[in-house]
C-alpha cells in the first residue's frame, strides 16, 4: 500500500514539475504584450486599456504612478503594475472607513493584512452565524435527532479559537500579494491575456495541485506526531457530531490553518493563475469549511461533503481531502458515509 501511494504521489509531483517547466517555456504567451525591450516607452499606445481604472489623455503620461519592482520585460512590468493597482483598489474597498492620514502611515503590506483580516472576520462571522442560526434555531428539531446538536458553549469556544487565529491567517494572503508584486510568481491579471481556454486549463491544473498538496499537508498533520501534538489537535477537540458546528471551520491553531492553506500560494510559482481568482478561491475556503463542519451531508459526490468530514473528525484516519474525494480514493484513505447513519437528519 505504501509503495503504491509513493508511486502515485511521485507521479503527481513529477507531473507538476513537468507542467511547470513546460509552462515556463510559454511565458511570453502568458503575459500580455510581451516584448524584448525593457523600456516602458516601448509599450503600445493603447496599453491604457489594460489598466484597472480608465485614464484620460491628460493623465496618460502618469499612467505608472507607483514604483514597481524591476521586471525583465515591459509586459512583466505591466502585470506587476496591474497587481499593485488591484491590491490598492481592494484596500480602498475594505479600508475606506479609515482616515486618509492613518492609511498614509501604513505600508501597503500592512494595509493588505488589515484588509484580509477584516474580510476574513466578516466572512467567517456572517456565514457561520447565519448558517448556525438557520440550522439550529430555525430548523434544529427537523434536521437533527435528539443529542446531535452542539451546545452553545461548544460553538462559543470554537468562535474564540477562530478569532484568536484569524490575525495570523491574514498574514498569508498579504505576504503572497507582496510576493506577486515582486514578479516572482506566474500570476497574471487579465483573462484576455491568455484566453478562456487557457484560463480554464490553468485553473484545472491549479486546483489539481491544490487538492494534492492540501491532502498531504492535512494527512501529514495527522501522521507526523509533532504536527498533530503541536498544532492540529486543537481543531480535533471537536470530534463528535454533537460538538461540530459551522464555527469549527476556522477553529485551528494559526500555523495549522496557514499550513493547510499555503498550497494555494506556492502553486502560483509554477502554474499561471489569474490573480483575482486565486484570492477568491483562498477566501472561499472560509465558506467551504463552514459547510463541511455542520454534519448535514448532501450526497453530491465527488464533492467532499459534511458526511465525509464528519467521519474524518470521528475516525482521524480517513477523508483528508479538500473539495473532492479523488485524492483519498487514490491514496486509500476514502471512507464513504453510511447513508443510514450519516447525517443524523430526521426524515
Amino acid at each position: 500500500m505504501h509503495v503504491r501511494q509513493a508511486v502515485v504521489a511521485g507521479s503527481f509531483i513529477l507531473g507538476f514539475i513537468a507542467a511547470g517547466a513546460l509552462l515556463q517555456q510559454s511565458q511570453a504567451k502568458v503575459l500580455p504584450y510581451a516584448v524584448e525591450d525593457s523600456s516602458l516607452d516601448a509599450l503600445p499606445l493603447d496599453v491604457s486599456r489594460l489598466d484597472l481604472f480608465a485614464r484620460s489623455s491628460e493623465e496618460s503620461t502618469d499612467w505608472y504612478p507607483v514604483e514597481a519592482p524591476a521586471a525583465k520585460t515591459t509586459s512583466q512590468a505591466l502585470v506587476i503594475q496591474q497587481l499593485i493597482e488591484e491590491n490598492e483598489w481592494k484596500n480602498d474597498l475594505i479600508l475606506g472607513f479609515l482616515p486618509t492620514t492613518v492609511r498614509e502611515r501604513m505600508p501597503r503590506i500592512v494595509q493588505s493584512w488589515l484588509r484580509c483580516y477584516l474580510a476574513c472576520f466578516l466572512l467567517y462571522t456572517i456565514t457561520s452565524g447565519l448558517w448556525a442560526y438557520y440550522i439550529y434555531t430555525c430548523f434544529g428539531r427537523q434536521l437533527f435527532k435528539d443529542g446531535h446538536m452542539p451546545a452553545w458553549s461548544d460553538m462559543y469556544e470554537q468562535l474564540k479559537v477562530a478569532n484568536v487565529s484569524m490575525p495570523g491567517y491574514a498574514v498569508l494572503p498579504a505576504v503572497t500579494e507582496w510576493v506577486m508584486e515582486q514578479g516572482w510568481t506566474r500570476s497574471y491579471t487579465r483573462i484576455d491575456s491568455v484566453g478562456l481556454v487557457k484560463y480554464w486549463l490553468y485553473f484545472a491544473l491549479y486546483m489539481t495541485s491544490v487538492e494534492f498538496f492540501v491532502y498531504w499537508m492535512h494527512r501529514g498533520l495527522h501522521e507526523i506526531r509533532l504536527g498533530y501534538r503541536w498544532y492540529h489537535y486543537i481543531h480535533h477537540k471537536y470530534n463528535k457530531e454533537n460538538s461540530l458546528s459551522p464555527f469549527a471551520g476556522l477553529a485551528f491553531h494559526p500555523l495549522d490553518g496557514i499550513l493547510q492553506a499555503i498550497p494555494y500560494c506556492w502553486t502560483l510559482f509554477y502554474i499561471p493563475t489569474h490573480s483575482l481568482t486565486f484570492e477568491l478561491l483562498l477566501f472561499m475556503t472560509g465558506i467551504w469549511t463552514t459547510n463541511i463542519h455542520d454534519c448535514l451531508h448532501g450526497r453530491v459526490e465527488p464533492i467532499m461533503g459534511a458526511g465525509y468530514h464528519t467521519i474524518h473528525h470521528t475516525t482521524y484516519q480517513h477523508n483528508y481531502g479538500h473539495y473532492f474525494i479523488f485524492m483519498d480514493y487514490l491514496f486509500g484513505t476514502l471512507k464513504v458515509p453510511d447513508s443510514s447513519k450519516c447525517p443524523p437528519i430526521v426524515a
